[in-house]
């Protein structure tokens, strides 16, 4: 079977004249983790989507293709579907001209020439990207199905009788250095990449992924449900959040029912709010609509794009989404909405000079013994000249 995914299916309706399913789907939804980045290239769980596809394609004989030829035997599918067997299941049976639908969203359809569709309604297990909170939402689910795909139980013989196992589900890979440290894996699997150091003193529960490289400092509590990407560093409370790659929160503070993107860095005791005082539900800024909308949710906290920087006892309250690319340095609560390349001090936003923010970036990179790639350059070099012209 051949697959062709769209980042939002308005863009394959140049690509002929036909009349294709509507769906509310846009890239725009996961903004703004998705300015610089495919949807397929978000981690959910331990894996990206691209890796779970990848992963699940020898087992369902997949054929991914790009371009502008469609025909009959070509299945269509939106980026922002987590990949299960069950989904496989359901696209494999799929006929010419069938579409899926899942509570009024198309998401899949299998080309057809002659341009009519017949929908079908998708099982309610197969999980979709709809909007920002997902990210944090779906990340306990997902090390879970992602750590039995990986895994399966490991049992950790190598492990310093220093530490603390409860439970049996643990991949603990080569070059870990762990001492003192207490694992629960009863309420869900934990997973450390290679070279993890997990400091003394820290509680750590399950679901959990630490990727290649993390750094777990002394004391750290973590609840569960939670996703550190390579190189990452982490301390103090996190739960139900999710952190990209090359990203610090190394001090005390509180993070919760949040996401933060690529290369950012916590300042010291900054902390996130993610629930209301008077709980009522929590609102969000939504790029697609351009507008605020209600996510539903009791609990939601902050989205951080990536390349952000947030000074020291820097405070989020819930539901704040912040750009990508912004420097804040405040001293009380920030703007439920903060625009990307923003340069925010006390009380006052600005725009962030693109050569001083370009400065920073290569010493940053730098400073990882990491090269900055010239397209990503050239990526926040258009994105930032939109966003001013706008």
């Amino acid at each position: 079977m051949k697959i062709f995914f769209v980042d939002c299916f308005d863009a394959i309706r140049p690509l002929d004249k036909l009349t294709f399913p509507l769906t509310s789907f846009d890239k725009k939804s996961l903004y703004p983790f998705t300015f610089i980045k495919s949807c397929l290239d978000l981690r959910v769980g331990i894996l990206t989507l691209r890796e779970k596809w990848y992963r699940l394609a020898q087992v369902f004989k997949l054929e991914f293709v790009e371009g502008d030829v469609l025909e009959d035997s070509i299945v269509c599918l939106s980026e922002n579907i987590i990949p299960s067997e069950g989904l496989l299941r359901a696209i494999t049976a799929m006929e010419a001209g069938e579409a899926l639908q899942q509570n009024g969203t198309v998401f899949a359809w299998r080309y057809h020439q002659e341009g009519t569709f017949k929908l079908k309604d998708a099982d309610d297990t197969i999980s979709l990207l709809k909007g920002v909170e997902d990210l944090f939402l779906l990340t306990g689910a997902e090390i879970v199905n992602d750590f039995n795909l990986l895994a399966k139980k490991t049992a950790a013989v190598t492990v310093s009788p220093t530490n603390r196992l409860l439970g049996t589900d643990f991949y603990i890979a080569e070059q870990v250095t762990m001492e003192c440290v207490t694992l629960n894996s009863t309420t869900g699997p934990i997973y450390i990449d290679e070279g993890v150091t997990i400091m003394e003193g820290a509680y750590l529960r399950g679901p959990l992924y630490l990727g290649k490289g993390a750094v777990v400092k002394m004391g750290a509590t973590i609840y569960g449900n939670v996703s550190v990407g390579k190189q990452s560093v982490v301390g103090g409370e996190v739960g139900n959040s999710v952190i990209g790659d090359f990203s610090a929160k190394g001090h005390h503070g509180y993070l919760g029912c949040s996401v933060i993107g690529d290369w950012c860095n916590l300042g010291a005791g900054t902390s996130n709010s993610n629930l209301k005082n008077n709980l009522k539900t929590v609102t969000i800024y939504d790029y697609k609509l351009e507008d605020f909308r209600d996510t539903g949710l009791l609990k939601c906290g902050v989205f951080v794009g990536d390349y952000t920087r947030a000074g020291i006892n820097s405070s989020f309250n819930t539901g704040t989404v912040i750009g990508i690319a912004s420097m804040l340095a405040d001293t009380s609560f920030y703007a439920k909405f903060v625009p990307s390349f923003a340069w925010v001090f006390n009380g006052d936003t600005q725009i962030y000079n693109f050569d001083k923010f370009m400065e920073y970036l290569e010493a940053l990179y730098m400073s990882k013994n990491e090269e900055l790639p010239e397209r990503l350059i050239r990526e926040l070099n258009q994105l930032n000249k939109n966003i001013i012209k706008s």
